[in-house]
């Protein structure tokens, strides 16, 4: 990376790979949410629950529309078009797991093509009429903390259903997965 002292290239390097298994930890962990939700009645999936969205199924979906607007629109210094959003169209989870799988691909392509220096490609987007000019490492740790507060969220309101919660801890994946690095439990 042009400019940058060979530390802060070296740092950028491990954050990216950092950033990588965090994205593949999520996808891991999604798709055991998927299986629980399936688990679910209809009439739990579409609950209205009073939540940050309306059904479980609803906050789900909402995770793979901010991957969609982040990643396909905002990233590429578009306005979010809310005609193409998942929330409320999306009503039975074939389709969330369609949908899921199409979110997954595009974004760990995405991912796993960045470069280092991407990290620091400043991304200009607008936001309700404003310009926001942020640091695409920002946006992706940005998506990674917005999944995980969505699946404490759903969690919760698995638990109030009945159900059991696939909760799969970062050192539960990596023995899952067998990812490098230690992970003894």
């Amino acid at each position: 990376m042009a400019g940058l002292p060979d530390e802060q290239v070296d740092q950028n390097e491990a954050e990216l790979e950092m950033l990588r298994a965090w994205y593949r930890y999520d996808s891991y962990v999604r798709k055991k949410y998927l299986a629980a939700l399936e688990k679910l009645p209809a009439a739990e999936l579409t609950k209205v629950r009073g939540a940050s969205y309306p059904s479980v199924l609803d906050i789900f979906v909402h995770v793979l529309d901010s991957y969609r607007a982040w990643f396909t629109s905002r990233c590429r210094g578009k306005e979010w078009d809310n005609d193409h959003r998942l929330s409320g169209r999306i009503t039975a989870i074939a389709d969330a797991r369609r949908e899921e799988q199409e979110v997954d691909a595009y974004v760990l392509g995405l991912v796993d093509r960045m470069r280092p220096e991407d990290l620091l490609r400043k991304i200009q987007f607008p936001d309700q009429g404003r310009i926001l000019v942020d640091v695409q490492r920002d946006i992706l740790w940005h998506m990674v903390e917005e999944e995980l507060q969505h699946r404490g969220e759903l969690n919760a309101l698995l638990w109030q259903a009945g159900a059991e919660p696939p909760i799969t801890d970062w050192l539960v994946w990596k023995i899952e997965t067998g990812q490098p690095g230690p992970a003894i439990l």
